[in-house]
């Protein structure tokens, strides 16, 4: 093959290529985990990820009658992608590892629990998942620190969740949720869910740094309740980010780049020996 025909096979690979990104679309791939609860050497517990990019957390729980790390597996709890965490941040209703931390408070109307989790560095914007279930008799108070360790507003720790209060247990279910309300400028609330209630859940995904959550929770009904604590990272992005929305897959995307890969290769090489590609 002379140089002329090379440098067309070259011209013709790329430009296969640069049509295929251009005509294909990106197709949404959220980077997301939930935290495994863990015991620790100087704390009440860790919560620990895999991905280096979600910070770690140590956990200190003060006035609990008792606290556990539980498998949603063991206990026939936890999301499947009906629900809106399940959906954001994955199903986990299978899963053996240990996902939430059970919290159970004594049977005092002013005696609350008090859960700390401090993150070894500030977890970025939209990018934590706080989720607690079984809210039933109990009534919590939802605040948290930033990345300079001010208080959070109330706005800011909802964040940009959607559809705050439901039932993992029956996703339809508009009645026996709690009410996540704004309580004051610092403070955001979980409660009134009807008493027994299963799949009862709130969450929240803050809209600014965090870098400590703090979860007072009470029994409002003089029996020992208790409520289960869920934390997950999530990272939303794309698997394509050049390419545009028109309904095609990656995987014909990779067809065509590996297809105008191999009308380029003998021209690419020619190029290479002639020194325009290093």
């Amino acid at each position: 093959m002379n140089n002329t025909s090379r440098t067309a096979g070259a011209i013709l690979g790329l430009a296969a290529i640069a049509t295929f990104s251009v005509a294909l679309p990106a197709s949404a791939a959220n980077v997301a985990e939930w935290g495994v609860f863990e015991d620790s050497l100087t704390a009440d517990g860790a919560l620990l990820f895999t991905n280096p990019d979600f910070p770690d957390a140590e956990i200190m729980v003060s006035s609990e009658n008792t606290y556990s790390f539980l498998s949603p597996a063991e206990e026939n709890e936890g999301f499947t992608s009906a629900d809106p965490v399940g959906a954001l941040v994955g199903a986990n209703y299978d899963s053996t590892d240990s996902l939430f931390l059970k919290i159970e408070t004594a049977a005092d109307n002013n005696q609350e629990t008090v859960t700390e989790i401090t993150f070894d560095s500030p977890v970025p914007a939209d990018q934590l998942v706080l989720a607690i279930s079984d809210i039933d008799s109990d009534y919590t108070e939802v605040t948290m620190l930033d990345a300079e360790d001010s208080d959070v507003s109330a706005e800011d720790i909802v964040g940009t969740a959607t559809t705050t209060g439901f039932n993992w247990d029956d996703p339809s279910d508009t009645e026996n949720i709690p009410n996540v309300a704004l309580e004051d400028a610092t403070t955001v609330s979980m409660g009134t869910a009807p008493d027994g209630t299963d799949g009862s859940t709130g969450w929240v995904r803050p809209s600014v740094a965090v870098s400590q959550i703090t979860i007072s929770t009470w029994t409002e009904d003089g029996n020992n309740s208790s409520q289960r604590i869920w934390v997950g990272q999530v990272i939303e992005d794309t698997s394509s980010d050049n390419l545009a929305d028109t309904g095609v897959s990656d995987s014909l995307y990779l067809t065509a780049v590996a297809g105008g890969a191999i009308l380029a290769v003998g021209g690419a090489i020619a190029l290479r020996r002639r020194g325009n590609i290093s």
